[in-house]
């Protein structure tokens, strides 16, 4: 019941928001009512994480013994001698609990953050709370058809949202990123029912397809030769999750998509959106078809050192302090695919360092959005007083803005990767992981730390240090208002930075299910 509410709560709350008034007197109720109902989902959200840490023995759950369980007959007819199963099922475990949390905060801070729009007030409110839905099932769906529902929804609040509100270029973006998605979940969809006949078309649970994971094999014809049906079916169902990512070179939608959204859809863009591609590589195409993952292992690890390179390279020539932050999140999900690709690769490797991988990349999907949405909601503090992002139109701003100089540098850090910040202990783990599976990939991935270091540094040399550029002498800092989001997400990562233990905890035993299953599957 609970994992239900933290769900559909937002998306009633939006279809309330629209019904009633905008404002009552001087009160704004689109926005407090957003607020207040986001702010709810959060704390549920937590609830549920510490609702584990009561018992005696904790248990985060895994796929095969999800926590918070729900399972619900909900779609069943035959036709002929087809049966069409689908059921209402919702869990969480390790896997999917931090991204429940992050999902449900993002979105709270998004609302504070959105508290200068005046365009369309209820509506905007009601699209944020209404994407907030979509993206919570997502991660918590248990049923196959049931997350690919949920995966849909979030295209039409996204899509409104950046078209309304964004910048110039807003229709062209949103149209952009809604044919770069759907194009992928047709193929994704055709590798859905694909696995779904191979398995008899009676079950469509996670744990049905993760149990029967090593069933598929054989080969078809494909071109004049033959391509092995889980590699097939791994490729089929990648092709949503690799544009959402998004992976080289897939991922041409997302710089425009951030350039023109507003700041709040920016952050959840990034913080939430691009991590259920990565939710999905590791929750479905690793877990249900283990053998097309071995096989396209050593591919995917080429993509990822160019994801971490080419985003790296294309950040440093930016101008555009968003578009140069969106650059650095295609740079920064290629460790999510580095340390996929080494979990997946085969060798005489011990399964701590390939599960080391997995943990790395797992939990660089968590820190990741925490710093790129404290990186854009900084930006967009300068933009909303400056009404400019041009890197090397200000100088010297620091003088004059030093409490955002100080979080925007808190971000910066720790997407670099510095010690005792909450990117340094993702990175690490996903490179000492895939070393050992994928060394000369990691090699050349580890780079990408070095050029991340040499754009972010020379962007904040270039805005927030020199000489005043006294044509900037009349800019404020960050307002209470302003720097609230900031001081969330900068206690966030230091905590992880800090003190990384109940997240590796909380990600262990669904992320050791996994490994341990793959091996067996690959013996």
């Amino acid at each position: 019941m609970l994992l239900t509410v933290i769900v559909f709560l937002p998306m009633f709350a939006g279809a309330l928001l629209l019904a009633l008034p905008e404002r009552v007197g001087g009160f704004s109720l689109s926005k407090w009512g957003a607020a207040a109902v986001s702010l709810v989902a959060f704390l549920l959200s937590l609830w549920l994480y510490f609702g584990l840490l009561g018992g005696s023995a904790v248990n985060y759950g895994t796929v095969m013994d999800p926590q918070w369980y729900v399972n619900i007959p909900w779609i069943d007819t035959s036709i002929g001698s087809f049966r069409f199963h689908v059921q209402y099922a919702l869990g969480t475990d390790g896997l999917s609990m931090p991204m429940i949390i992050l999902n449900a905060l993002l979105t709270f801070l998004a609302v504070i953050g959105s508290w200068h729009i005046e365009k369309r007030v209820k509506l905007y409110m009601a699209l944020l709370l209404i994407l907030e839905t979509g993206v919570a099932g997502v991660f918590a769906s248990f049923d196959l058809f049931l997350f690919f529902l949920f995966w849909e929804v979030e295209l039409i609040p996204m899509f409104l949202l950046i078209g309304i509100w964004g910048g110039a270029r807003r229709e062209y973006a949103a149209w952009k990123f809604l044919i770069y998605t759907l194009v992928g979940s047709v193929f994704t969809l055709a590798g859905i029912f694909l696995i779904y006949f191979r398995e008899g078309g009676q079950n469509a649970t996670f744990q049905h397809f993760a149990a029967a994971a090593n069933s598929l094999s054989g080969t078809i014809p494909f071109l004049g030769t033959a391509i092995s049906i889980p590699l097939l079916v791994f490729l089929l169902l990648f092709a949503a999750f690799a544009v959402k990512m998004p992976m080289w070179p897939f991922h041409t939608w997302l710089p425009d998509a951030h350039t023109e959204a507003p700041t709040a859809v920016s952050v959840l863009l990034a913080g939430v959106l691009l991590k259920m591609g990565a939710y999905g590589l590791i929750r479905i195409c690793l877990g249900f078809v283990p053998g097309g993952a071995n096989e396209f292992a050593p591919i995917l690890g080429i993509l990822a050192a160019i994801n971490v390179l080419w985003g790296a390279g294309a950040s440093m020539i930016q101008q555009d302090m968003k578009k140069m932050i969106a650059y650095s999140s295609v740079s920064h999900m290629g460790y999510v695919l580095l340390g996929v690709a080494a979990a997946s690769a085969t060798g005489a490797v011990s399964l701590n360092f390939r599960q080391a991988a997995l943990t790395g990349a797992t939990l660089q999907m968590f820190t990741h959005g925490t710093i790129t949405g404290m990186l854009f909601f900084s930006v967009g503090v300068i933009y909303e007083k400056a009404h400019t992002r041009d890197i090397d139109i200000f100088g010297g701003i620091g003088k004059i803005m030093p409490t955002l100089l100080l979080l925007f540098s808190v971000a910066c850090f720790a997407s670099l990767g510095l010690p005792g910040l909450s990117g340094f202990v993702a990175e690490y783990l996903v490179f000492t992981g895939s070393f050992a599976t994928l060394p000369a990939a990691t090699i050349f991935s580890a780079f990408g730390v070095v050029l991340t270091a040499g754009y972010l540094l020379w962007m904040i040399r270039r805005a927030f240090h020199g000489p005043l550029n006294m044509k900037w002498a009349w800019l404020t800092d960050a307002t209470v208002l302003e720097a609230f989001p900031l001081v969330s997400l900068a206690l966030v990562i230091l905590f992880v930075g800090i003190y990384p233990q109940p997240m590796v905890n909380l990600l262990t035993p669904a992320l050791s299910q996994i490994i341990h299953s793959m091996s067996a599957t690959l013996r």
